[in-house]
Protein backbone atom coordinates (compact mmCIF):
# COMPACT_ATOMS: atom_id res chain seq x y z
CA UNK A 1 0.00 0.00 0.00
CA UNK A 2 1.23 3.46 -0.89
CA UNK A 3 1.71 5.94 1.94
CA UNK A 4 0.42 8.67 -0.35
CA UNK A 5 -2.76 10.54 0.46
CA UNK A 6 -5.13 10.56 -2.49
CA UNK A 7 -8.01 12.88 -3.32
CA UNK A 8 -10.59 11.88 -5.91
CA UNK A 9 -12.46 14.67 -7.67
CA UNK A 10 -15.69 13.96 -9.56
CA UNK A 11 -16.91 16.17 -12.40
CA UNK A 12 -20.43 17.53 -12.79
CA UNK A 13 -22.70 18.82 -15.54
CA UNK A 14 -21.15 20.27 -18.66
CA UNK A 15 -18.70 17.39 -18.96
CA UNK A 16 -21.07 15.16 -20.96
CA UNK A 17 -20.53 14.42 -24.64
CA UNK A 18 -22.21 12.34 -27.33
CA UNK A 19 -21.80 8.55 -27.13
CA UNK A 20 -19.64 8.60 -24.01
CA UNK A 21 -19.21 5.13 -22.56
CA UNK A 22 -19.41 3.29 -25.89
CA UNK A 23 -15.79 2.13 -25.63
CA UNK A 24 -16.55 0.51 -22.27
CA UNK A 25 -19.77 -1.07 -23.59
CA UNK A 26 -17.75 -2.73 -26.36
CA UNK A 27 -15.12 -4.03 -23.93
CA UNK A 28 -17.17 -5.19 -20.92
CA UNK A 29 -20.41 -7.17 -20.89
CA UNK A 30 -21.25 -5.88 -17.40
CA UNK A 31 -21.13 -2.29 -18.69
CA UNK A 32 -23.56 -3.18 -21.48
CA UNK A 33 -25.82 -4.69 -18.81
CA UNK A 34 -25.49 -1.56 -16.66
CA UNK A 35 -26.72 0.64 -19.49
CA UNK A 36 -29.60 -1.77 -20.09
CA UNK A 37 -30.53 -1.73 -16.39
CA UNK A 38 -30.20 2.06 -16.28
CA UNK A 39 -32.52 2.44 -19.25
CA UNK A 40 -35.19 0.43 -17.45
CA UNK A 41 -34.88 2.60 -14.34
CA UNK A 42 -34.95 5.84 -16.33
CA UNK A 43 -37.71 4.84 -18.71
CA UNK A 44 -35.76 5.58 -21.89
CA UNK A 45 -32.77 4.17 -23.79
CA UNK A 46 -29.81 5.93 -22.20
CA UNK A 47 -27.33 5.19 -25.00
CA UNK A 48 -29.79 6.49 -27.59
CA UNK A 49 -30.37 9.62 -25.52
CA UNK A 50 -26.63 10.26 -25.42
CA UNK A 51 -26.61 10.24 -29.23
CA UNK A 52 -29.39 12.82 -29.45
CA UNK A 53 -27.99 16.39 -29.57
CA UNK A 54 -31.35 17.83 -28.50
CA UNK A 55 -31.24 15.86 -25.21
CA UNK A 56 -27.54 15.97 -24.38
CA UNK A 57 -27.62 19.29 -22.51
CA UNK A 58 -31.05 18.96 -20.87
CA UNK A 59 -30.49 18.46 -17.16
CA UNK A 60 -33.01 15.62 -16.72
CA UNK A 61 -30.96 13.62 -19.24
CA UNK A 62 -27.41 14.87 -18.72
CA UNK A 63 -27.35 14.14 -14.99
CA UNK A 64 -28.12 10.39 -15.35
CA UNK A 65 -25.75 10.24 -18.34
CA UNK A 66 -22.85 11.59 -16.31
CA UNK A 67 -23.62 9.54 -13.21
CA UNK A 68 -23.90 6.21 -15.06
CA UNK A 69 -20.67 6.85 -16.97
CA UNK A 70 -18.84 7.91 -13.80
CA UNK A 71 -20.17 4.87 -11.92
CA UNK A 72 -18.49 2.63 -14.50
CA UNK A 73 -15.16 4.38 -13.97
CA UNK A 74 -15.64 4.09 -10.20
CA UNK A 75 -16.34 0.36 -10.29
CA UNK A 76 -13.28 -0.17 -12.47
CA UNK A 77 -10.91 1.59 -10.07
CA UNK A 78 -12.39 1.53 -6.54
CA UNK A 79 -10.77 -1.73 -5.43
CA UNK A 80 -7.34 -0.83 -6.76
CA UNK A 81 -7.37 2.61 -5.15
CA UNK A 82 -8.40 1.30 -1.73
CA UNK A 83 -5.64 -1.30 -1.89
CA UNK A 84 -2.92 1.09 -2.99
CA UNK A 85 -3.50 4.31 -1.06
CA UNK A 86 -3.37 4.67 2.70
CA UNK A 87 -5.96 7.47 2.77
CA UNK A 88 -8.56 8.70 0.27
CA UNK A 89 -10.51 11.96 0.46
CA UNK A 90 -13.43 12.68 -1.87
CA UNK A 91 -15.16 15.71 -3.37
CA UNK A 92 -17.53 16.24 -6.28
CA UNK A 93 -18.46 19.35 -8.21
CA UNK A 94 -22.25 19.76 -8.07
CA UNK A 95 -23.63 16.49 -9.51
CA UNK A 96 -20.17 15.01 -8.95
CA UNK A 97 -20.96 14.90 -5.23
CA UNK A 98 -23.38 12.05 -5.98
CA UNK A 99 -20.59 10.19 -7.78
CA UNK A 100 -18.40 10.71 -4.71
CA UNK A 101 -21.17 9.32 -2.50
CA UNK A 102 -21.41 6.30 -4.80
CA UNK A 103 -17.66 5.73 -4.51
CA UNK A 104 -18.11 5.87 -0.72
CA UNK A 105 -20.89 3.24 -1.04
CA UNK A 106 -23.54 5.42 0.54
CA UNK A 107 -26.09 3.80 -1.79
CA UNK A 108 -26.07 0.93 -4.25
CA UNK A 109 -25.93 1.81 -7.95
CA UNK A 110 -29.65 1.40 -8.65
CA UNK A 111 -30.60 3.48 -5.61
CA UNK A 112 -28.19 6.29 -6.45
CA UNK A 113 -29.38 6.39 -10.05
CA UNK A 114 -32.94 6.83 -8.77
CA UNK A 115 -31.78 9.75 -6.61
CA UNK A 116 -29.93 11.32 -9.55
CA UNK A 117 -33.02 10.88 -11.71
CA UNK A 118 -35.11 12.65 -9.07
CA UNK A 119 -32.54 15.46 -8.98
CA UNK A 120 -32.53 15.92 -12.74
CA UNK A 121 -36.30 15.80 -12.99
CA UNK A 122 -36.73 18.26 -10.10
CA UNK A 123 -34.22 20.70 -11.55
CA UNK A 124 -35.77 20.49 -15.01
CA UNK A 125 -38.89 22.37 -13.88
CA UNK A 126 -36.92 25.61 -14.30
CA UNK A 127 -34.99 24.34 -17.31
CA UNK A 128 -35.41 26.88 -20.10
CA UNK A 129 -32.34 27.81 -22.20
CA UNK A 130 -34.33 30.65 -23.75
CA UNK A 131 -34.90 32.27 -20.34
CA UNK A 132 -31.84 31.35 -18.25
CA UNK A 133 -28.09 31.34 -18.91
CA UNK A 134 -24.84 30.50 -17.15
CA UNK A 135 -21.44 32.00 -17.95
CA UNK A 136 -17.95 31.23 -16.73
CA UNK A 137 -15.86 34.34 -16.12
CA UNK A 138 -12.15 33.80 -16.73
CA UNK A 139 -9.25 36.05 -15.85
CA UNK A 140 -5.48 35.48 -15.88
CA UNK A 141 -4.95 37.14 -12.53
CA UNK A 142 -7.07 36.91 -9.39
CA UNK A 143 -10.72 37.60 -10.14
CA UNK A 144 -12.69 39.63 -7.63
CA UNK A 145 -16.40 40.17 -8.18
CA UNK A 146 -18.25 42.91 -6.38
CA UNK A 147 -21.68 41.46 -5.58
CA UNK A 148 -23.08 44.96 -5.24
CA UNK A 149 -22.78 45.23 -9.03
CA UNK A 150 -25.33 42.46 -9.46
CA UNK A 151 -28.80 43.50 -10.45
CA UNK A 152 -31.91 41.45 -9.78
CA UNK A 153 -31.76 38.12 -11.59
CA UNK A 154 -27.95 37.64 -11.53
CA UNK A 155 -26.30 35.17 -9.15
CA UNK A 156 -22.91 33.64 -8.39
CA UNK A 157 -23.28 29.90 -9.05
CA UNK A 158 -19.71 28.59 -8.68
CA UNK A 159 -16.48 29.95 -7.28
CA UNK A 160 -14.12 27.49 -8.95
CA UNK A 161 -10.77 29.17 -8.36
CA UNK A 162 -9.15 32.55 -7.92
CA UNK A 163 -9.34 32.91 -11.71
CA UNK A 164 -12.77 31.47 -12.54
CA UNK A 165 -16.26 32.27 -11.29
CA UNK A 166 -19.56 31.15 -12.81
CA UNK A 167 -22.61 33.40 -12.84
CA UNK A 168 -26.16 32.54 -13.80
CA UNK A 169 -29.64 33.96 -13.92
CA UNK A 170 -32.26 35.50 -16.16
CA UNK A 171 -30.84 35.96 -19.67
CA UNK A 172 -31.57 39.68 -20.06
CA UNK A 173 -30.21 40.50 -16.60
CA UNK A 174 -27.03 38.46 -17.09
CA UNK A 175 -26.44 39.95 -20.55
CA UNK A 176 -26.73 43.46 -19.12
CA UNK A 177 -24.28 42.57 -16.34
CA UNK A 178 -21.80 41.32 -18.95
CA UNK A 179 -22.15 44.49 -21.02
CA UNK A 180 -21.71 46.75 -18.00
CA UNK A 181 -18.85 44.82 -16.36
CA UNK A 182 -15.98 43.81 -18.69
CA UNK A 183 -14.11 42.10 -15.85
CA UNK A 184 -12.86 39.08 -17.79
CA UNK A 185 -13.63 36.66 -20.58
CA UNK A 186 -17.24 35.42 -20.49
CA UNK A 187 -17.86 31.87 -21.77
CA UNK A 188 -21.43 30.53 -22.12
CA UNK A 189 -21.99 27.08 -20.58
CA UNK A 190 -23.96 24.21 -22.12
CA UNK A 191 -26.58 23.96 -19.40
CA UNK A 192 -30.31 24.59 -19.40
CA UNK A 193 -31.12 26.15 -16.01
CA UNK A 194 -29.74 28.68 -13.46
CA UNK A 195 -28.14 26.02 -11.28
CA UNK A 196 -26.98 26.76 -7.73
CA UNK A 197 -28.99 29.95 -7.35
CA UNK A 198 -32.12 31.04 -5.50
CA UNK A 199 -34.04 30.41 -8.72
CA UNK A 200 -33.69 26.69 -7.90
CA UNK A 201 -35.38 26.76 -4.47
CA UNK A 202 -38.63 25.22 -5.72
CA UNK A 203 -36.64 22.43 -7.40
CA UNK A 204 -34.85 21.76 -4.13
CA UNK A 205 -38.15 21.44 -2.27
CA UNK A 206 -39.49 18.96 -4.83
CA UNK A 207 -36.27 16.95 -4.69
CA UNK A 208 -36.29 16.87 -0.89
CA UNK A 209 -39.80 15.46 -0.90
CA UNK A 210 -38.90 12.79 -3.46
CA UNK A 211 -35.94 11.45 -1.44
CA UNK A 212 -37.45 11.80 2.04
CA UNK A 213 -37.80 8.02 2.45
CA UNK A 214 -34.36 7.14 1.12
CA UNK A 215 -31.93 6.21 3.87
CA UNK A 216 -28.32 6.70 2.92
CA UNK A 217 -25.66 4.48 4.46
CA UNK A 218 -23.22 6.20 6.79
CA UNK A 219 -19.83 6.40 5.11
CA UNK A 220 -16.39 5.82 6.61
CA UNK A 221 -14.39 7.94 4.16
CA UNK A 222 -13.86 11.71 4.18
CA UNK A 223 -16.13 13.44 1.66
CA UNK A 224 -16.24 17.22 1.63
CA UNK A 225 -19.48 18.95 0.66
CA UNK A 226 -19.02 21.49 -2.12
CA UNK A 227 -21.23 24.19 -0.61
CA UNK A 228 -20.97 24.12 3.20
CA UNK A 229 -17.64 22.21 3.35
CA UNK A 230 -19.36 19.67 5.61
CA UNK A 231 -17.66 16.28 5.91
CA UNK A 232 -20.31 13.66 5.12
CA UNK A 233 -18.37 11.21 7.28
CA UNK A 234 -19.37 13.25 10.32
CA UNK A 235 -23.11 13.64 9.71
CA UNK A 236 -26.00 11.27 10.31
CA UNK A 237 -27.63 9.39 7.48
CA UNK A 238 -30.81 11.46 7.84
CA UNK A 239 -28.90 14.73 7.35
CA UNK A 240 -28.04 13.75 3.77
CA UNK A 241 -31.45 14.94 2.55
CA UNK A 242 -30.84 18.43 3.94
CA UNK A 243 -27.31 18.61 2.54
CA UNK A 244 -28.23 17.42 -0.94
CA UNK A 245 -31.35 19.59 -1.19
CA UNK A 246 -29.49 22.70 -0.03
CA UNK A 247 -26.79 22.01 -2.59
CA UNK A 248 -29.26 22.51 -5.46
CA UNK A 249 -29.80 26.21 -4.71
CA UNK A 250 -26.46 27.07 -3.07
CA UNK A 251 -23.28 28.23 -4.84
CA UNK A 252 -20.60 25.62 -5.41
CA UNK A 253 -17.68 26.78 -3.29
CA UNK A 254 -15.15 24.71 -5.18
CA UNK A 255 -12.12 26.86 -4.40
CA UNK A 256 -12.83 26.53 -0.67
CA UNK A 257 -13.51 22.79 -1.11
CA UNK A 258 -10.04 22.30 -2.57
CA UNK A 259 -8.47 24.42 0.19
CA UNK A 260 -10.22 22.19 2.76
CA UNK A 261 -8.99 19.03 1.04
CA UNK A 262 -5.42 20.32 1.03
CA UNK A 263 -5.56 20.23 4.84
CA UNK A 264 -5.56 16.42 4.53
CA UNK A 265 -1.96 16.56 3.24
CA UNK A 266 -2.96 15.37 -0.22
CA UNK A 267 -0.09 14.54 -2.56
CA UNK A 268 -2.03 12.87 -5.39
CA UNK A 269 -5.19 13.96 -7.20
CA UNK A 270 -7.20 11.85 -9.64
CA UNK A 271 -10.15 13.36 -11.47
CA UNK A 272 -12.92 10.93 -12.47
CA UNK A 273 -15.64 11.73 -15.00
CA UNK A 274 -16.33 12.29 -18.70
CA UNK A 275 -13.85 15.14 -19.18
CA UNK A 276 -10.86 16.60 -17.39
CA UNK A 277 -11.90 19.95 -15.89
CA UNK A 278 -11.35 20.06 -12.14
CA UNK A 279 -7.58 19.53 -12.15
CA UNK A 280 -7.36 22.94 -13.81
CA UNK A 281 -8.64 24.51 -10.58
CA UNK A 282 -5.92 23.14 -8.30
CA UNK A 283 -3.57 25.67 -6.70
CA UNK A 284 -0.71 26.69 -8.96
CA UNK A 285 1.79 25.79 -6.25
CA UNK A 286 0.57 22.18 -5.85
CA UNK A 287 3.68 20.00 -6.39
CA UNK A 288 2.12 16.54 -6.18
CA UNK A 289 0.88 14.15 -8.85
CA UNK A 290 -2.23 14.79 -10.95
CA UNK A 291 -4.07 12.30 -13.14
CA UNK A 292 -7.42 12.01 -14.87
CA UNK A 293 -9.53 8.89 -15.47
CA UNK A 294 -11.92 9.83 -18.26
CA UNK A 295 -11.60 7.08 -20.89
CA UNK A 296 -10.42 3.55 -21.51
CA UNK A 297 -6.84 4.63 -22.25
CA UNK A 298 -6.60 6.12 -18.74
CA UNK A 299 -7.19 2.74 -17.09
CA UNK A 300 -3.43 2.21 -16.83
CA UNK A 301 -3.41 4.97 -14.21
CA UNK A 302 -5.87 3.25 -11.88
CA UNK A 303 -5.06 -0.41 -12.54
CA UNK A 304 -1.27 -0.47 -12.53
Amino acid sequence: MSNKNLSLLFTGQGSQYAEMGIEFVKKYDWVKERYSKSSKILGYDLLEAQSNPSLLNLTQYSQPMIFVFSSILIDLCRGYLHENFSKITLAGHSLGEYCALYFAESLKFEEMLEVVKYRGDSMSIVSDPEKYVMYAILKKENLKIDKTLFGEGVYIANINSDRQVVICGIKNSVNKFIEDNPIGKFIPLNVSAPFHSNLMIDSAKIFSEKIKNILFNKIDIDLISNHQLTNYKNISEREYNEQLSLQIHSPVMWSDTIKTIMNYEINTFIEIGPKKTLLNFLPKDFKGEKYSFTNIEDMKIVQR
